[in-house]
């Protein structure tokens, strides 16, 4: 037993007395000893001993802290490295930590070089390995500090049109290279308005609409804008935007005249019709600003139409038949056509609307019949979104095409004119069930039939974002909530007592002021008007109309804060809006720290090197030089020969 605890002793030593003397070096040593059992020796064997030195790997260069350098440097950063074993590879992987994405993955490298960092927080990962393959790393995080730069808008049309009776919908980028979030803005308001909220096309660029609602005709003309985007601190506008409105001439809506019947006799002998026509540029048809035209397509005219649109005849027995007239109605010319107006694909010229009915004269008028229909079981069952096909054939003895008017629960649907068969397809819509009347009713002017379906409509749910109801359902309103520049700051007390800032609200602004240590004189309220675009009549989504402000009793361009007056909002801090322009890296100054004219400082180009005369340039100037030094000692040598001629003379 004394020989087994001798035995492991001595191991023990051995071991550590190679983990003293040799720790720069894996060890591989075989030691026999004898095989030690519970009775004693019994024979020899091996044990291997492996005795593994730590590597280790050490980043000089960059260190853990913040490297500063302009936008349009590029970040290169020393790779000074070392490591406590003979290294035979060194590589190296890089990660973007703001983007979480690795810039370069074991790029294989040699100590005391230089490796291109990114802005923002960096992760390098060093690695080494030795010639058996051991690997060790390490790592460091750092941080790029470039200063806040401008942003700029990409590019926006001088002139955009858009035609009278459409929205404008003008897209455009603006791009940031910090990567900030961005304001974006156009100036006046109403009837144009930045919407939706830009939206990031990448990293750096957003995308912003120039919206606006239809356009009608009290909006015609051109508006000059100013758009500009801002990140807060720095600006970028366009002014002088010329939106132009193309006036159009509208098309006159005329009355649909429909199938009509006299008799040569009696109490329904005169047809009498004052044409409803109503116009946009012309008004209705008692301003005689329209021409109207009646053509009898058979038979002679017999009577005809006056400049206010009105027809009247009493009928005889020589007129018996029917006729098929056509109607036509003309309006005027806008007065000013502009150049331009072929965008919105007219000429601004004279518009004809025309229509046919036919007029019956009969001195024994027969009811129109309904000569069959379909489907031929006036009582059904259909599913709410399904499609619903109906039909019907009719006959009039006394020759006339009567009409047919499609109602569905007495609300009309479809009308029809100048056929023996009208047909209707109807989907009720999802969301909605019950029993519903369908009727297809005929007329001659005088005289109907009709026929009528009971429809009993199973209810099925509707899909997200629509809603039941009348011809397969309607997409549910959305509203596009748009604003109007703040209001003047006001004090938010005095508006408590004046009555125009409600308790609710005062309470809300008082406080914002009080965590912000604003005090109550200086602590105000602003307002704004907004308001939806498509009139959906709800308050969903409504964007916030009341905002705490920084009050000062008078506005202005030199009060040292960002606020509205006049009618409108300053961009930056005492300019833009009612002020002067904002400085920006393309307004053609140098400023703002520039250090040239819309390049360096906070600009996110760099300026043009001064360019050395070429050595072309260089020899015209040493030319010119040597003719001005010629032509010098030849006016010398004239003068002392001129001199010298003198003083002979005397």
């Amino acid at each position: 037993m004394k020989k087994v605890v001798i035995a492991l002793v001595g191991l023990s030593v051995l071991v550590n007395l190679f983990n003293i003397l040799m720790p720069a070096f894996s060890i591989i040593d075989l030691q026999t000893f004898p095989t030690i059992t519970g009775g004693g020796v019994t024979g020899t064997g091996s044990i291997t001993l492996v005795l593994l030195s730590s590597m280790n790997v050490f980043i000089d260069s960059p260190e853990n802290k913040t490297y500063d350098f302009n936008l349009t440097d590029d970040y290169f950063i020393d790779l000074n490295v070392s490591a406590d074993f003979t290294v035979d590879t060194w590589w190296y992987t890089l990660k973007d930590l703001r983007h979480n994405t690795t810039v370069n993955d074991s790029v294989m490298f040699v100590p005391n070089t230089t490796i291109r960092a990114v802005r923002w927080s960096n992760k390098l990962i060093v690695f080494a390995n030795d010639s058996t393959g051991s690997e060790a790393n390490a790592s460091v995080e750092f941080f790029i500090y470039v200063p806040n730069t401008a942003p700029f808008i990409n590019y926006i049309d001088d002139e955009i049109f858009v035609c009278e009776g459409n929205s404008i919908s003008y897209k455009f980028n603006a791009t940031d290279l910090d990567e900030d979030d961005l304001s974006v803005d156009i100036d006046p308001k109403n009837p144009f308005f930045i919407y939706p909220p830009p939206e990031r096309v990448n990293l750096t660029t957003v995308q912003a609409t120039i919206f606006s609602g239809t356009l009608t005709k009290e909006y015609v003309g051109t508006y000059t804008e100013n758009i500009s985007v801002s990140d807060g601190q720095y600006a970028d506008s366009k002014s002088g935007v010329n939106i132009t409105v193309i006036e159009i001439n509208n098309v006159p809506s005329v009355e649909n005249i429909g199938v009509q019947t006299v008799w040569t006799h009696g109490e329904n002998s005169t047809f009498y019709e004052e044409v409803d026509v109503s116009d946009t540029e012309n008004g209705n048809q008692s301003t005689g600003n329209f021409t109207f035209n009646l053509t009898f397509l058979n038979g002679n005219k017999f009577f005809d139409i006056n400049e206010y649109g009105i027809m009247n005849f009493t009928a005889n027995d020589s007129l018996v038949g029917v006729y098929n007239i056509s109607l036509c109605v003309t309006d005027s010319a806008i007065s000013n056509i502009h150049p331009n107006i072929s965008l919105c694909n007219q000429d601004g010229l004279n518009n004809t609307v025309c229509q046919n009915f036919s007029l019956t004269v009969t001195d024994e008028n027969r009811n129109p019949t309904i000569t069959s229909y379909y489907p031929g079981n006036l009582t059904l069952t259909v599913s709410g979104t399904e499609s619903v096909y109906f039909n019907i054939s009719k006959y009039d003895p006394d020759g006339t095409v009567p009409d047919t008017y499609w109602y569905v629960d007495g609300v009309l649907v479809q009308y029809n004119s100048g056929n023996l068969t009208d047909e209707l397809t109807y989907t009720f819509g999802c969301g909605i069930s019950g029993t519903y009347k369908v009727k297809a009713e005929i007329t001659d002017g005088l005289l109907n039939d009709s026929v009528e379906w009971s429809v009993d409509v199973l209810f099925r749910e509707c899909p997200k974002g629509t809603s039941g109801g009348g011809g397969g359902g309607t997409p549910t309103c959305i509203p596009n909530w748009v604003c109007e520049n703040w209001q003047v700051c006001q004090n938010a007390k005095a508006s408590l007592e004046a009555g125009v800032l409600s308790g609710e609200d005062y309470r809300f602004i008082k406080s914002y002021c009080d965590e912000n240590k604003i005090s109550e004189a200086s602590c105000g309220m602003q307002i704004r008007k907004c308001f939806d675009l498509n009139s959906c009549n709800v308050k969903m989504g409504m964007p916030v109309k009341i905002q705490p402000c920084l009050f000062v009793k008078e506005a202005s361009c030199s009060d040292g804060i960002r606020n509205c007056h006049q009618g409108s909002c300053e961009l930056l801090v005492d300019c833009g809006g009612p002020c002067k322009p904002c400085p920006t890296c393309s307004d053609g100054i140098q400023n703002q720290g520039e250090l040239g004219i819309d390049c360096g400082g906070p600009c996110p180009w760099k300026c043009p090197a001064e360019v050395p005369l070429s050595d072309k340039y260089k020899a015209l100037l040493w030319i010119v030089l040597f003719i001005l030094i010629i032509l010098a000692l030849i006016k010398t040598v004239r003068i002392i020969r001129l001199k010298t001629k003198l003083e002979e003379k005397k």
